[in-house]
């Protein structure tokens, strides 16, 4: 049989790291470029005989992309569902490849480097954006991905992994890099305040109390400064000198329920609820909940709860759209009973890193596992208010950093 030079596939496996890497906050297509050259590298490196060892992450998650599309097609949205569920699931297939590609530590500080400048870029076109609104930065901020809340996902995660960068930096005395990072920490937070995404502003303080629960040794501190963070929050909220600032009345609508955009989320909420129990168990299907969400609005004259005129024809058209603005609740209306260990496969990676960093030494691994436990802790909290697994830029940078993670883990097991 030909045999295959081990420095070709690998040579083309981290080529496609990079092109993935540098097109996260760029382009899709670029993303999916770089998916091309990783799957080419792993099937080279099957050609060549090399053993495939599955992590028990791996595992958990295999299960459920085969599981997905099998409750889609015995659900009620039958073979629609099914074919979207498919059409889908290639985009989560690259964190199975990654780390493969991602295990010297070389690559991973190149790859780092291309996340950084990924960031820097968009930010760059944002603000060309503004050039062409004359400037009007009452509009939300946005990118290539042409959707601000998605903007604001991928920044909250993506800071968390620039943020652990820069202490890596300035604990090898790599000033330079660290420079680089500071910079784009500095533009990717500007971003996502100028995104008005409440939910990713939740997703970001939640990652960022895990990140620095592990980056201060001195537990002590770690308190003394969250509390000091929690106080200064609240003294901005409530201080006079800032009651008419727009990001400070976004966030004091998080919890004003009786505003519009809460109260669409509610009822929406409530919608998925209902398609779950009278769909059991395998749910309403992938991409079918608009229909459903629809007859549950008209059946129980939801609509009659909004104030406005135009707020009805709001609650009409994101009801319609199928978008039920949360992760978990869509995740119950569309695949039934499979949402329960769906979400356990996110708690149970979280349990997983949060061993592996508890009482390890503070080596590279050990900084990239806490930047992606904080990625998945701001995908997770910011699934809360947005459907962050189904939407694509999100999406990508989650399997972008659960590759990472992977490739972390795997690279001890291939050293040992």
């Amino acid at each position: 049989m030909f045999k295959i030079n081990q420095n070709i596939y690998n040579k083309i496996g981290e080529l496609g790291a990079y092109i993935y890497t540098l097109s996260l906050f760029i382009s899709k297509s670029g993303v999916s470029i770089g998916l091309g050259f990783l799957a080419l590298a792993f099937l080279l490196y099957l050609w060549d005989k090399r053993k495939i060892r599955l992590t028990t992450e791996e595992k958990y998650i295999l299960v459920i992309l085969i599981l997905l599309p099998i409750f889609s097609f015995f659900s009620a949205g039958g073979i629609h569902s099914f074919q979207r569920a498919l059409e889908k699931s290639y985009r989560y297939i690259g964190l199975f490849f990654i780390p493969y590609f991602l295990y010297k530590d070389r690559v991973v500080k190149i790859v780092l480097s291309l996340f950084s400048l990924s960031i820097i870029i968009s930010f760059i076109n944002g603000i060309l954006c503004y050039k062409k609104l004359k400037w009007n930065f009452n509009i939300r901020f946005l990118s290539f991905s042409s959707n601000t809340l998605d903007e604001a996902h991928i920044l909250a995660m993506g800071s968390m992994l620039i943020l652990v960068a820069i202490i890596y930096y300035i604990k090898e005395r790599k000033y330079i890099l660290t420079s680089l990072f500071i910079f784009t920490l500095i533009l990717a937070v500007a971003a996502l305040v100028m995104t008005q995404g409440r939910g990713a502003w939740l997703g970001f303080g939640a990652a960022l109390f895990v990140v620095l629960f592990f980056l201060f040794r001195n537990k002590k501190l770690f308190v003394i400064v969250t509390i000091l963070l929690c106080l200064s929050g609240y003294g901005a909220i409530n201080s006079k000198a800032l009651e008419n600032n727009k990001y400070i009345k976004r966030i004091e609508s998080i919890t004003n329920t009786e505003a519009t955009s809460p109260k669409v989320r509610l009822l929406l909420w409530e919608s998925s609820i209902d398609m779950f129990k009278n769909n059991l168990p395998f749910g309403v299907g992938r991409d079918n909940a608009g229909k459903y969400a629809l007859e549950y609005m008209e059946k129980n004259n939801k609509y009659d709860e909004m104030k406005h005129k135009w707020a009805k024809a709001h609650l009409k058209q994101i009801a319609g759209s199928g978008n039920l603005h949360s992760m978990y609740f869509t995740t119950l209306a569309e695949e039934g009973i499979l949402a329960f260990p769906f979400i356990g496969m996110f708690l149970f990676i979280l349990y997983r890193q949060f061993r592996y960093c508890i009482a390890r030494e503070r080596d590279l691994n050990f900084y990239l596992v806490v930047g992606t436990m904080g990625m998945l802790v701001a995908f997770l909290v910011g699934g809360l208010t947005e459907n962050v697994w189904r939407e694509i830029w999100k999406s990508n940078v989650l399997v972008f950093s659960l590759g990472l993670y992977l490739s972390r883990v795997k690279s001890e097991n291939w050293r040992v």
